[in-house]
Order: C-alpha cells, then structure tokens, then sequence
C-alpha cells in the first residue's frame, strides 16, 4: 500500500502540477481581497445614506394671494377691473345682477360711515339720501329707519300739535290724493321698466352673439336706470306722505302721549334701525359684490368669469397677488408616527410640480417649526426657504399663487457603511 502511494506521487501528471510555479492571483490574491475590502470601507464610509421623510408640500409667501370666491349663485352683471390689473384694497371687482345701483349703494355706505361710530340722536335725525337712489332690496331698510326718524321727531316737535280736528282730515285728504297721483305716476313708469327690461336682455344677447354693437346696449343700460331711478323718486314721496298719514291718524286718536319715557323708546328704535340699515349694507355687498381684499394685481379666472355669465357659489373666479414680496414658505403634513425625528433645522429638498427638476432642479430649504398638536392626525411643518428661490442648477422661481410639490426632509444623514452594521447587529440580535 505504501509503494502504491508512493508511485502516485511522484507520478508525471503530480510532478507537472508541483513544478509549475504559482500564478499571480495564487500569488497576491490575498492583498487583492485586502484592497477591495479597504475601498469598499472608504467608499461606504465616504458614501452618504441618509434618513428621509417624504410627503407633500405647498409653496406660498407669508402674505399669501387672496382668493376671489362667490358667496352666492348669480348672474355676473359687471366686471370692473381688468385681468392682471393692479387694484387697491376695497375697489370693487364684480357686481352680480341685482336690482340697486352700485353707485347708489355706495353713496349709501358712505354717508352711513359718515356719522360715525357712535353717532348722536340729532345727527342721525338729520341723516338723509335723495329720493331717487336706487337701493333696491335695501329699501325696505332704510324706509324704516326714515319711520323711526319721524316717530322720534314728533316727539320733539310735531308739526300737528296746533292742528284741530278738522285741519287734520283736510290734511289727511289732501295727503292721500297726492299719494293716489303718485301711484299712477308709479305704475306707468313701473310698466315702462318691464318693457326696457326686456328689449335689454334682447339686446345683450344679440351683443354676445356679436349681432350688436355695446354702445347700443349701453344706452338702453341708461334708460333703464333712469327709470329705475324716477320710480325710486316716486315711492320715496309715497313712503314720505305715509308716514306723514301715520303722524296725522296718531295725532287725531291721542295715542302718542308726549312723555320722556316715549321720546327715550323712540331714539332706541331709531338707533337699532341705523344699526340693521348698516348690517344690511353689508350683506347686501357680501352677496353682490366681490372686492379686492388687498392691494396688489388681480388675476381672474377668465373660464370661470364674464359679464352676463351665471356662476354659481363658493366659486373661485380668482386671486389677487400683493405686491410686495414676502418671505417665501412652505407647509408640509406629516403622519405623527413619521414625524418624531423631525427637528427644526433639517435639511429640506424640494421639486416643484411645476418645474422640471430634470431642467430647472431642486430647491434646499430648512425645517422651522412643528406643530405639537396634530390635526385630523397630522403634524404641520413649517419649511423656510431662502430670499430667492434659487434651485440648485442655478435658476431663480418666482413664487406665484400657491406651489405644490414634493418635499424630502432628511431627518438623519448617516453614512453607508453604518447602515450596514446596524443591519448586521440587527440581524444577529434577532438569531440570538
């Protein structure tokens, strides 16, 4: 057995393998396996792997642009700015269709801010409009804040105290024949309205259809105000000569008793009925007109804005940008069981929808606040940019209206090869 071995030892095909010197991989194998695990652990030291929380963001200023939205359905009756206007805080926008005219209501609005806050009872007894203001639905207001006017004045001087019985239903008579007349004038110019208003509507439609010139339309427009306006100016006489009727039938009964208590209930009436005239203004203006909240430029939807066009409600038709810059940021919501690492301080990393990262990049931003309460369970995060919005391929963004994008917060910029041994403890901790 021993021979046996012997003989295959030394053997050709043995003493060919054991004569032939080793090649260089058997020769400096191991310093290669040395070097490849030394760069490896250079590059995965150099190599950055970093924590990162992603989600959604929005992109504004601190004076972010303030939306134009209908508070009510209706037909839009003027446009009065322009696209890309700039326009001041209060200037009126759009005025949808509605009986009164703007220019009558704000005549109203006007003298009702001119008394003031706190206005006295002889300043608001001297409180007056012309008769022919077209108020519309604001009328009914402002005729009964005028009875509450003459109920208090005829507690201070009634112009009938001297009057006997007779004068007083002389003077009733005379008093309802003129309101008899005024009533025919009334319903003749009423009739004349209705059919102005209907050549109008016949005339705006054939404008938009480009059958008609404006000017056309503007002159009816005209006429029908200035119908409206000699209607108002005859039920104004009609409403001034009922309450005189009111005076005249209390006077002949007795049963205004002039007492200081009486004069007191009076000017409380007349106060609280100035008080709903102005409530009413208001309304009537947060339901038929929209005006710019700010100072600054007024971009309209122009799909969802023109005159004569029904919009219906909570419908945005447009912004108005302010026009000075403000300091840009950015508000991200996080789900609370991904925001605990998130600090202010963090680094940010933001791609824009609206431009390509491929051609414009990202823009670096920080962390500056967080919420501590969340809402609907989520954490707001507050992101601060820089002045400029500057991306990292060196091109400038203007900020416009409101920006969405993504949004990477990197909460922990460990490196590659410590992510490497947390995995290996990770997994040796579990087997133990």
């Amino acid at each position: 057995m021993q021979d046996y071995e012997n003989i295959e030892i030394r053997s050709e095909e043995v003493q060919e393998i054991l004569g032939t010197p080793p090649g260089w991989m058997a020769r400096y194998g191991t310093l290669f396996a040395f070097i490849v695990v030394v760069v490896a652990g250079w590059v995965g030291f150099l190599l950055k792997y970093p924590d990162t929380v992603e989600s959604q963001i929005t992109v504004t200023t601190t004076d972010p642009p303030k939306r134009l939205v209908t508070e009510t359905r209706g037909r839009v009756k003027t446009v009065m700015a322009n696209n890309e206007e700039v326009v001041a805080a209060g200037e009126v926008l759009v005025v949808f269709d509605n009986n009164a005219s703007l220019e009558d209501v704000m005549t109203l609005e006007l003298a009702i801010m001119g008394v003031g806050n706190a206005p006295s009872d002889s300043t608001l007894l001297a409180f007056s409009l012309p008769g022919n203001v077209v108020l519309g639905e604001l009328k009914d207001e402002l005729y009964d804040f005028y009875r509450r006017q003459q109920d208090l004045r005829q507690y201070l001087s009634n112009p009938y105290d001297n009057f006997n019985l007779q004068q007083l239903n002389k003077e009733l008579g005379k008093i309802q024949s003129m309101i008899r007349s005024d009533q025919g004038r009334w319903a003749n110019i009423d009739r004349q309205i209705e059919s102005v208003e209907k050549r109008l509507r016949r005339e705006e439609q054939l404008s938009q259809e480009n059958l008609l010139a404006e000017e056309r339309v503007s002159k009816t427009r005209e006429e029908l105000l200035s119908l409206r306006r000699a209607r108002e100016g005859i039920e104004s006489s009609i409403k001034s000569k009922e309450l005189d009727i009111e005076g005249i039938r209390s006077e002949m009964t007795g049963v205004r008793q002039v007492t200081k208590e009486g004069r007191q209930e009076a000017a409380i009436a007349m106060r609280e009925s100035f008080q709903a005239l102005q409530k009413a203004v208001e309304e009537w203006k947060r339901k038929f007109v929209i005006s710019s909240p700010i100072d600054g430029i007024v971009s309209f939807n122009l799909e969802s804005i023109s005159e004569q066009q029904f919009v219906e409600a909570d419908r945005e038709i447009g912004v108005v940008v302010p026009l000075k810059r403000q300091k840009t940021k950015g508000f991200v919501q996080v789900d609370m069981s991904r925001s605990g690492k998130i600090r202010p301080g963090q680094k940010v990393i933001v791609r824009l929808d609206s431009y390509s990262y491929a051609e414009y990049g990202a823009i670096e931003a920080r962390v500056e606040k967080k919420s501590q309460v969340p809402i609907e369970g989520k954490i707001i995060i507050e992101i601060g940019f820089k002045e400029d919005l500057v991306t990292t391929l060196g091109k400038r963004i203007e900020p416009s209206r409101e920006m969405k994008g993504n949004a990477v917060i990197i909460t922990n910029d460990k490196r590659f090869i410590e992510r490497v041994f947390e995995q290996v403890r990770s997994t040796v901790s579990q087997e133990g």
